[in-house]
């Protein structure tokens, strides 16, 4: 029998594997998708270069895990580029105006390989073995001694049992799609709904082109809109070097809409990034992910997605359950950097204490 059993292969569950492999901890990892990463995701564009279409950005002035860890792994990284003139569009086909502000980013870095490069030195710190990849969790059940899992895989239905398991994974998605026996307590319940999945509701495009002809015009890439019925909500410069040219860009449009225009979603976003940035910036190559169709990521109630960053307070979520063999992990049950990759790592750092003082006390 495992001793722990970690449900999700995202950065919190990959990192609180790589601690208790340092302490030689039994355990195993089972990720529903058929990759590790969870919402953090790298792609290659048609260069050949690392284009994040999850979290792109930490601040090491406010988030010392994820900066620290980036350093022990010897990942570079590279500060977000606020050379040159940022622009705001206030009104449906405006052109846009200067935005008085230079620092928009707030001392924002991005990792130079891409931020898949920190869930792929992670992941290879890790047995081979401990990673079970393409296992969707349908059922927890409590046996006393131990807990049973339920997984749906390729090869069908698949049980494990640990003494404890983790399940770092979006609480909606659990209180949603997941089966408890005995069923959480009503308010733990309330406390999963009540907390939005970071990330579930956005869609990210990353563009790149010949040559980076902003720069040339003295621009940053740094663009907002701030009407209804925008397109893009917001763009910056998403090259890793000085030769990289490459815009990223959040997609204002809300899920819904972005299903219904699918077929003209490549036109639509061409065309607003033509209206921002001039005729130059309709030619590239993109890469589109839209998380809201991402069946691991996005729960029914995350299409409606929060006006501002949701206040992740819950104490049921940071709290051991089932006579602590149930832990709630990923940023959205963080007491600190809640809704970014620095909570999933504080997330991940509270569970390890908290196994570590059940072993103390086993002993």
């Amino acid at each position: 029998m495992l001793e722990t059993a970690i449900v999700g292969g995202g950065l919190c569950g990959l990192a609180l594997a790589n601690t208790l492999q340092r302490a030689n901890r039994s355990f195993a990892v089972f990720e529903a998708r058929d990759r590790l990463g969870g919402r953090i995701l790298s792609r290659t564009d048609t260069a050949g270069n690392a284009v994040d279409l999850g979290p792109t950005w930490f601040w090491p002035d406010t988030q010392p895990r994820i900066s620290r860890l980036a350093a022990d792994l010897g990942l570079a990284s590279i500060p977000q580029r606020e050379d040159g003139t940022h622009l705001l569009q206030d009104e449906a086909g405006g052109k846009p105006s200067p935005l008085d502000q230079t620092d928009v980013h707030g001392g924002a870095r991005r990792l130079a390989g891409g931020m898949g490069s920190l869930i792929a030195a992670l992941g290879e710190r890790l047995p081979r073995d401990r990673i079970h990849l393409s296992h969707a969790l349908t059922a927890v059940r409590n046996r006393g001694s131990h807990v049973e899992l339920h997984f749906s895989e390729p090869d069908g239905e698949r049980f494990v049992s640990a003494r404890q398991v983790v399940l770092a994974l979006p609480p909606r998605l659990l209180e949603e799609h997941v089966t408890f026996d005995p069923p959480l307590a009503p308010r733990v319940r309330q406390a999963m709904r009540d907390a939005p999945t970071w990330m579930a509701a956005q869609a990210k495009l990353v563009t790149r082109y010949a040559k980076a002809f902003w720069r040339e015009q003295g621009l940053s890439g740094t663009a907002f809109t701030r009407y209804h019925g925008a397109v893009l909500a917001e763009t910056w410069d998403a090259g890793n070097d000085e030769t990289a040219a490459v815009i990223g860009a959040f997609v204002a449009l809300p899920a819904p809409l972005r299903e219904s225009f699918a077929g003209g979603l490549p036109m639509l976003t061409a065309s607003h990034l033509g209206q921002l940035f001039g005729m130059a910036a309709q030619g590239g190559d993109s890469l589109y992910q839209d998380w809201a169709q991402e069946l691991h990521t996005c729960s029914t109630l995350d299409r409606t997605p929060p006006l501002f960053h949701p206040d992740y307070a819950n104490r049921d979520l940071r709290l051991a359950h089932w006579q602590d063999k149930l832990y709630f992990g990923g940023t959205e049950t963080a007491a600190y950097g809640a809704g970014y990759m620095e909570g999933a790592l504080e997330a991940a750092g509270r569970i390890h204490r908290d196994l570590a003082m059940e072993w103390v006390q086993a002993a």
